[in-house]
């Protein structure tokens, strides 16, 4: 991992903040857009109960060129139009902002505005679990399970 400044480092939490944004975005696109057969539950931050439903507007895909997979505890969204993708851990509300380092690297490298952050990470993985790590001794972050971190909430401190 190449060294990163106080800016770079600003601009990856930024990015984290985006990706929290976008993602509560596409859960809320995906539970407005399907026939969820567990919807009052969802709507009340269950997202764990969310599924690969059939869309209620006969489309392909969700408005705005989403296409989305849910499998196991996650949901991968990836926008047709523009190459975006986010995998978003399922669970509930809080998880949305969940990040693991190679899909956080994905969503950098899909993103117009981010893209120019992955070339401080040669290794994909290894590099982003690193900074990841860091930022959690910082308590910037906290280790949620696996690989999975989170940016500390102000009722986590």
């Amino acid at each position: 991992m190449n060294s990163l400044t106080k800016e770079t480092v600003d601009e990856l939490l930024a990015a984290m903040d985006a990706y929290k944004v976008i993602a509560q975005e596409l859960i809320d696109k995906l539970i407005l857009e399907t026939n969820q057969p567990e919807k009052s539950e969802i709507i009340k931050g269950n997202y764990y109960l969310i599924s690969n439903a059939e869309l209620r507007n006969d489309e392909e895909h969700l408005t705005g060129n989403w296409y989305f997979d849910v499998h196991g505890e996650h949901c991968m969204f990836e926008n047709l139009a523009t190459g975006q993708k986010l995998e978003v851990s399922l669970g509930n509300t809080d998880d949305i902002g969940n990040v693991d380092p190679y899909f956080f690297y994905d969503f950098l490298k899909s993103t117009e505005n981010f893209k120019h952050l992955i070339q401080y990470f040669e290794n994909p993985f290894s590099d982003m679990l690193n900074f990841f790590e860091v930022l959690e001794k910082r308590k910037i972050l906290i280790h949620i399970h696996g690989v999975e971190y989170r940016k500390v909430l102000q009722n986590e401190k």
